[in-house]
């Protein structure tokens, strides 16, 4: 049958189209380009520095791309790699380590009883939120609901995750979690030219990635492993249930399923940035 040719945008050497994705909401410049070539409605191709790339517009070709054992690995990010995203089920590559993890995930952690015991606490969550929100509307006139809506979704990340949520723990951790939380989305967020064209950030980092990763990494990774601590010194009066948190019940795990420090660090972090 031979190669089949893709159409798409021609990019420049080296950069490919890198340049025309910097300044807008990528998804958006891709849209728009495949609008404007008819031959681009089902597949079009183009390449991100050194990263060859086909996206579609068409929902059924969507499918099976995410459906299509070819494509069951993603590149992971320089910010993702730094932050140990590598060892946690969002970034980790297809295969036998990958596999546990899903199982551990659908077996132990986002089991539909697991889900149903942890109810209650977000139950308490919306209604704190709510109050607030409630408050701040009759004191000031208006609301910011971002900030709401992110303490809430820490708080049920908090008590699901460690079994404590943020009104249980000193003042001085909620800030520092805050503020690790908020480095971590800019950070994995942020346009990296050193994802598409890898020895560019030795001349070009507008952003400090690389500099910021390397401070944020140690400082996850001392406080995921202070609370693991925490439950290590409470385990040995503890059964696991249905209602525990996942801390308890990764620590718990034994055999075959059983996860090294790093990895339960990687997982954790990675659920915090969902």
């Amino acid at each position: 049958m031979g190669r089949i040719h893709i159409q798409g945008p021609k990019g420049l050497p080296i950069f490919g189209i890198l340049f025309a994705l910097n300044h807008d909401l990528p998804h958006r410049t891709l849209a728009s380009i495949a609008s404007t070539l008819s031959s681009t409605k089902q597949l079009m191709a183009f390449s991100l520095g050194s990263t060859p790339a086909v996206i579609t517009s068409n929902p059924s070709i969507a499918r099976e791309i995410l459906n299509s054992p070819h494509f069951s690995n993603r590149p992971i990010k320089q910010s993702a790699k730094s932050l140990m995203f590598s060892r946690a089920i969002g970034f980790a590559p297809n295969g036998t380590y990958w596999r546990s993890l899903r199982r551990v995930a659908s077996t132990h952690l986002f089991s539909p009883r697991r889900i149903i015991a942890h109810e209650a606490g977000r139950r308490l969550d919306c209604v704190i939120m709510l109050n607030t929100i409630a408050y701040e509307q009759s004191k000031h006139g208006f609301v910011c609901l971002r900030k709401h809506l992110q303490d809430a979704a820490l708080n049920n990340v908090m008590g699901t995750v460690f079994g404590s949520r943020l009104h249980n723990r000193e003042q001085c951790h909620i800030k520092e979690l805050h503020e690790m939380v908020k480095e971590g989305f800019e950070l994995l967020g942020a346009f990296n030219w050193s994802d598409y064209v890898s020895w560019i950030s030795f001349f070009y980092d507008p952003y400090h990635i690389r500099e910021r990763c390397l401070v944020l990494a140690p400082r996850v990774k001392k406080f995921v492993k202070m609370i693991l601590d925490e439950h290590r010194m409470a385990s040995s009066s503890k059964t696991i249930s249905d209602d525990s948190d996942f801390v308890d019940v990764l620590l718990s795990l034994e055999g075959d399923e059983k996860l090294q420090d790093d990895d339960i660090i990687a997982i954790l972090w990675l659920v915090y940035n969902r």
